[in-house]
């Protein structure tokens, strides 16, 4: 049977769905699915070789070559690929993720893959429109602006897609999750819902119910599950917060939605239907657990290539981003086994995305940001905070999260603004240090968007 490594990296949902079949219809036969003469992508040496699948008992699966192929072209991706001739994988989704983020790669000429690419224009904007919302946290905001406009792309998506945030607490988790819904309407122009849920309150196995429904007779049978909000909206962002803190009754019940997109609801709708379908969801987990890769270091969850330049940044090509969020993503999934996460329900999440630890110039952006949003609740309109003043009001020892800067700046700032709103409103500049702060009058703007005086910081 001839083939081309391509058609696998280039497959649709149909095409991959078969695959799986073929290889687990293999399986059961206690054999491999093998393709001896499969060509493979330009650049490699020998230009042939047996490309075959295998799927073990553990319920992983592999992907290997026969013999070793040599690659020397111009990708960066297909380079560490091809250093290796057998790669396993938890399941089969991250199997076919990984195949599938390759097709950017392919058939592009040597110039474009050395210097880099354009991306896509949706992507770009969803870089764009979420990194406004979430400040310090560029490498987090860039994978997951890059998953959600690969699910967009799919015209039929098999599954919904799911991602895992970890990382320190209060350090923009929980608000990239809130900005989701938003940036989606605004990139699609279609309306977007969000349901936002805490797991801490699941952990006792018959809580399940509160996300399906309860069975006929039982109690809470007439209380409206979470999961059914998908019958208002097909597009809805669930986020579930503290996902450590569950029951692993409860996260089974995610296992057959991230897998196939459906469940079965105990209370039909109107028309008699059961059957939910989340294939067009996003299901946002966060955790503080620390999935780094050694999973005992402390808070921190540096990844590799933290340091990333600005141009380093620009240069990365799509399918070179795809090449470390997959690296990340196993190292983080394995640690989240190690942890206790069943192996069969940490395989089945899309994606996992680490975030930082935010540095001084990132603190200092979110302290503006948050003189300017307490401000509002006053009612005054804050055009500029000096920057002077935004160092004087930030602690000075580093705060543990977000939410204790924002305690320390109403501390400090609410008599200042209270006695403002009562004289008047209008548009004020922010100036001073603790003792001798002054909110000076300034003409008012036409401007919706309040500009902070935070590039010299």
């Amino acid at each position: 049977m001839s083939a081309t490594f391509s058609q696998f990296c280039t497959a649709s949902q149909a095409g991959y769905s078969a695959l799986r079949q073929c290889i687990d219809l293999c399986a059961r036969q206690e054999r491999s699915y093998e393709f001896p003469d499969c060509l493979m992508p330009d650049g490699c040496v020998p230009e042939r070789a047996l490309l075959g699948f295998s799927r073990q008992r553990d319920g992983s699966y592999l992907l290997y070559w026969r013999p070793a192929v040599d690659y020397h072209g111009a990708s960066r991706v297909l380079t560490a690929l091809f250093r290796r001739n057998l790669w396993r994988f938890q399941s089969y989704e991250t199997l076919s993720e990984r195949l599938s983020s390759l097709r950017w790669e392919l058939g592009r000429p040597t110039a474009a893959a050395a210097a880099g690419q354009d991306w896509p224009e949706p992507c770009v904007r969803l870089t764009h429109d979420l990194s406004q919302r979430v400040l310090g946290q560029d490498r987090a905001v860039e994978a997951t602006a890059f998953r959600l406009y690969s699910h967009l792309a799919k015209r039929e998506p098999a599954r919904p897609l799911s991602l895992v945030f970890y990382g320190p607490t209060g350090v923009g988790k929980s608000e990239l999750g809130k900005a989701l819904a938003p940036a989606l309407e605004r990139c699609r122009g279609e309306r977007y819902q969000s349901v936002w849920t805490e797991l801490n309150t699941f952990t006792q196995p018959h809580s399940v119910h509160r996300l399906t429904g309860a069975p006929p007779g039982y109690v809470g049978y007439e209380d409206q599950p979470i999961l059914e909000a998908v019958r208002r909206n097909p597009r809805t962002v669930f986020m579930f917060d503290e996902l450590e803190k569950a029951h692993p009754e409860v996260l089974k019940v995610f296992m057959s939605i991230l897998d196939e997109g459906r469940c079965t609801a105990h209370r039909a709708d109107e028309a008699g239907e059961r059957e939910l379908d989340f294939r067009r969801c996003v299901f946002v987990f966060t955790t503080n657990a620390d999935l780094s890769p050694s999973g005992a270091r402390p808070l921190g969850f540096s990844c590799r290539g933290e340091a990333v330049s600005q141009g380093e940044k620009k240069s990365a090509t799509p399918a070179e981003l795809a090449e470390r969020l997959f690296q990340e993503n196993e190292e983080a999934r394995q640690a989240m086994v190690r942890q206790g996460v069943l192996r069969e329900i940490a395989g089945r999440f899309s994606a996992l995305i680490g975030f930082q630890p935010l540095d001084a110039a990132a603190r200092l952006a979110i302290a503006a940001k948050q003189i300017i949003s307490l401000g509002q609740e006053f009612g005054l309109r804050i055009i500029q905070v000096d920057p002077v003043t935004v160092r004087a009001l930030s602690p000075e020892r580093e705060a543990l999260s977000v939410r204790s800067m924002t305690g320390v700046l109403e501390g400090v700032l609410t008599p200042i603004f209270a006695q403002a709103a009562l004289n008047g409103h209008g548009a004020f500049r922010l100036t001073g240090v603790p003792g001798s702060l002054r909110l000076i009058p300034a003409y008012p703007t036409t401007s919706s968007t309040v500009p902070v005086a935070v590039s010299s910081l």
